[in-house]
Formats: C-alpha cells, sequence, structure tokens
C-alpha cells in the first residue's frame, strides 16, 4: 500500500498551490514551487541511486529550508532518511553514517570519508535548478522505514530508532493538533521534532517560518513581523524568553506554545502561562514513540486558576495510545503507584537500527517500554518521578551519562565518575560529576578541570560538566549500583563538597 503520509503531503503541494509553504526571513516557497523544487531535487538524488529502501543521509550544519527539501524528496522516492544537524552535542557521526548504511549521503558540512558516495548540499540544488520538474509518483510503502533518528547511546554509541511510513502516518500531531491559522516558526533543530512538524504544518496547508538560529530578540522580532504565529519550545528557550526583559512580560504577535524535550520547572512555566497569554500544550513524547501525553491548553488555564500541580505533570495519554506503569517484574501497578511507563500504539517504532538484542530488551509483545519512571494521578495526569534511562537533557539535548563517565575516569587523578543531571535555569538541566579520587592524587580543581576538559576533547562541548563534587566514595543501592537518586538529590540541594565551575568563563 502507498503510504498514506507521503501520498497527503504530496497533495497538500498540489492542492495549496499559490499558498505561502516554507519561509526563511525575506525568502518565501509557494506550495506549487515547494512541489517543484522537490520533484527536481528527487530526480537529482534518484539519478545518483538514491530509491525505495536506499539509505540517505543528510547532514547539515544548521536548520536551512533545504533541508526540509531533501526530506520530502526522499520520502517521495520511498528513500530511509538519516537527518543529522550538527552542533555542540553531537558526537559520533562517524559512527552514524557508517551505522546507517547510507548510499548517499548529502552534507553542507565536512563529513568524515565512510565509503558512501557524497553530494554537496549546494551542487545537489543547482543540479536540481537545472532539470525540469517531472511528476514522479509516490514510491513509499506503508511497512517501508521511513527514517531513522539517532539518539545518544547509554554504551557511548549513538542508536537508530527505526520508523515505519506507517507509524509516521499514526503519529498524533497531524492534522487535528496543528494551529494552521498561525504561522509555524521553527526555531529548533529540524533533524528531529521540528522537522516532522513543519511537515504537519504542510500537510494541513499550513505555512512555515524557519528562524537559525534563537535568540529572544530575534525570536520576538520575528513573531511580530508574522502576525500570528505558533511554535515549538525547549524549557531552556522559555526560560530565556523570560529572563529577557524584552520579552519577559509577553510576545507580540505569539498565540500558542507548544513545549517538552526535557523536563520544565513548574514554577517558571507557572510564569510564563501567566504572563504571556498564549494557548500552551505540552507533548511528553520521544522518538521511539511519538507523543505520549498532552497537558492540552485547558490543562493550562486549569493550573493558573486553581490547579498548579498540573503543570508538574505531563498530561494524559494522546488518541490511539495506551499507557501503563508496570514494575520491575512487568506486572501492572495501580494508579498512585510508581514504576516504568510502558506504551502501546501504531506510532512504535519499528525497532533499534541493527540492534535486535536491544530492541528485544524493550519492546515486549507490542508494548514499548519507555525508561521513564512515573505514577498515574487524579484524573488520569501522568506524573514522570525519575528515569530508567541514564541521561540528562541539556538544553533538549540527550546526554548520556556513561561515555561522560568513562572519559572522566580515563584522567589519572580520577578512581570513580557518576554523572547525574540537576535542574538548571538556564539550559533545563545540567551535567553534574560525582569524582572519587585515585590513591595519591589529592582532589583539587585542576585536576576535576582537566578530567572535564577530556569530556569536552573526547565527547562534544555539550558533555562538559558544569559542575563537580569530590567525594570519598559513591553512595550506593542495595543491588551495589551508584545510587544516582541521591546523587541528584546532593547536587540539587547544594551540598558543597568541592564544587567547580570547570569553565566559568564559558
Amino acid at each position: 500500500m502507498v503510504a498514506r503520509y507521503v501520498a497527503d503531503l504530496i497533495a497538500a503541494l498540489e492542492r495549496y498551490g499559490d499558498r505561502p509553504a516554507i519561509g526563511a526571513g525575506r525568502d518565501v516557497l509557494r506550495y506549487s514551487q515547494v512541489l517543484d523544487t522537490v520533484y527536481r531535487v528527487a530526480g537529482v538524488l534518484a539519478d545518483a541511486g538514491v530509491g525505495r529502501g536506499v539509505g540517505l543521509a543528510c547532514v547539515t550544519g544548521g536548520n536551512r529550508p533545504e533541508a526540509l527539501l531533501v526530506r520530502i524528496a526522499a520520502h517521495l522516492l520511498g528513500a530511509r532518511l538519516t537527518p543529522v544537524v550538527g552542533g555542540p552535542a553531537i558526537h559520533g557521526v562517524d559512527f552514524i553514517l557508517r551505522d546507517c548504511r547510507p548510499g548517499l549521503v548529502v552534507h553542507d558540512v565536512p563529513v568524515p570519508e565512510i565509503g558512501a558516495r557524497r553530494l554537496g548540499m549546494d551542487e545537489l540544488f543547482v543540479a536540481a535548478a537545472c532539470r525540469e520538474a517531472v511528476a514522479l509518483p509516490v514510491r513509499a510503502r506503508e511497512g517501508d522505514i521511513a527514517r531513522v533518528l539517532y539518539t545518544g547511546g547509554t554504551t557511548g554509541r549513538p542508536k537508530g530508532v527505526a520508523s515505519t511510513f506507517g507509524a509516521m502516518a499514526a503519529r498524533d500531531g497531524g492534522r487535528g493538533a496543528v494551529w494552521t491559522e498561525s504561522v509555524y516558526l521553527s526555531v529548533t533543530t529540524l533533524a528531529q521534532r521540528s522537522g516532522g512538524r513543519c511537515l504537519e504544518q504542510l500537510r494541513a496547508g499550513g505555512t512555515v517560518e524557519i528562524l537559525d538560529p534563537f535568540g529572544p530578540r530575534e525570536f520576538a522580532a520575528a513573531c511580530r513581523r508574522l502576525g500570528r504565529v505558533s511554535t515549538y519550545l525547549t524549557p531552556p528557550m522559555i526560560y530565556r524568553l523570560l529572563d529577557d526583559p524584552a520579552t519577559a512580560e509577553g510576545i507580540s504577535g505569539l498565540e500558542a506554545v507548544s513545549y517538552g524535550a526535557s523536563p520544565v520547572l513548574p514554577a517558571r512555566l507557572g510564569e510564563a502561562v501567566a504572563r504571556w497569554g498564549v494557548r500552551w500544550r505540552q507533548g511528553y513524547g520521544m522518538n521511539e514513540a511519538a507523543v505520549i501525553c498532552r497537558l492540552t491548553p485547558a490543562d493550562h488555564d486549569a493550573a493558573v486558576t486553581g490547579r498548579p500541580e498540573l503543570l508538574a505533570s505531563v498530561g494524559r495519554p494522546v488518541a490511539g495510545v495506551e499507557l501503563q506503569v508496570r514494575d520491575e517484574r512487568g506486572v501492572v501497578l495501580p494508579a498512585g503507584r510508581q514504576g516504568e511507563v510502558w506504551v502501546r500504539s501504531e506510532t512504535v517504532m519499528a525497532g533499534y537500527w541493527n540492534e535486535p538484542g536491544l530492541s528485544a530488551e524493550v519492546l515486549r509483545e507490542g508494548w514499548l517500554r519507555t525508561g521513564d519512571v512515573g505514577h498515574v494521578g487524579e484524573g488520569g495526569y501522568l506524573y514522570l518521578d525519575d528515569r530508567v534511562k541514564d541521561v540528562v537533557i541539556v538544553d533538549g539535548a540527550n546526554i548520556y551519562c556513561l561515555p561522560v563517565e568513562a572519559s572522566l575516569a580515563r584522567h589519572p587523578a580520577v578512581a570513580q565518575a557518576v554523572v547525574v543531571g540537576r535542574p538548571s535555569m538556564v539550559t533545563g538541566e545540567e551535567v553534574c560529576a560525582f569524582l572519587v579520587p585515585s590513591p595519591g592524587h589529592p582532589p583539587s580543581g585542576t585536576a576535576a578541570a582537566e578530567a572535564c576538559a577530556l569530556v569536552e576533547r573526547e565527547l562534544a562541548p555539550a558533555h562538559r560538566p558544569t559542575v563537580v563534587f569530590w567525594a570519598r566514595e559513591i553512595p550506593l543501592t542495595g543491588r551495589g549500583k551508584p545510587d544516582k537518586r541521591r546523587l541528584r538529590q546532593r547536587a540539587a540541594s547544594g551540598d558543597p563538597g568541592i564544587e567547580l565551575p570547570p569553565d566559568p568563563g564559558r
């Protein structure tokens, strides 16, 4: 069966021909122009060997409209797309490009040589402009793998989340959840949530505007210029807007905000909801399962008029999603009891790319183990209490702890390293390291800074701890594992130990 998600997208490009589709400042493409360009780009890609089931990696240094056009062309051809946007939290690009097995790598930044054919983004669009826009049939099929998105890996290697075209069509957040009466202002990475959200807007006949990079003043100026704006923000972006005098009390033209990607501080969220006078919607989800729960605009209104506890929840399951909280044996727990969140829906991933063992661990008879610990409260609202997955979310990027711990422990002064996250008013969370000194190496700020610099060199700047605590020993759980819950509590309490901002100038 032809992939409905792609067929609907192409039909929308045909139907809304004269409407503005994709903007980036003064440059605006109408729907008919997008469709013509997609056909031209698809023709070039097809000549380069890209077709149904063939891997196509698209590596860009930022958010540019061309990345969306490549994405649509890849879907039209039925290719297996892996988008990657470079940035301070990205490491392992060499592994990603080898693991996704692309037949072609399209890029606008330098990429490692992996044996696959490479094509510059500008070169691709120059070649596309020189050919006719010949209509192509939709070659994608419902069960084909549409994309493989890579997340950080707990083992130090990124892991690819493989989703079918059928799962993409089933994802909540399509036409019924798109605010098409406003322009969708895209400010987060097109390689992840925002890229899909842009295509949802186009499928519904709406307009997309791409802003890169994000800044409070630039965001406010775009909202004023566009007039009626909806957007998706990460919590750190909300905090930056609240902390800037120009945007703290409201943003002219902004009508609706969706947010997610990392935990939000309820008190700060409450400030924004009370001040800005816009519609708010939270989405709790993950690459493996799309949106799982939503906190609706009505929920946010209720929160500021008498139910503030709702701002600490992630909402209720969206249509088509079954949710259960289970204990370590997989037994379903009643409301109020804490356990791991399991979900089942048509949007769940097909599995981890090239990782059958890991896929079998998290996929159980149609259910996905999310790795999040939570409980269901009054009214069916889900509250997240902890994580099974060992990850810190900094500026919306997943920083997995194990690779950071391994880098820290390679310093001769460090006998053991344990990494946790704690809330940050700036980045949502920040990376905190607990270090046990090696014999003969007294704890010092110099050694801590050197160990953190090692992390930055081996991984990426975003992985570098911003706070370090020296400890005589690491507290353990009853099973003999580091008690990260206690460490998170200690980090959040401000217990100094020997606290070190590794690089105050950053």
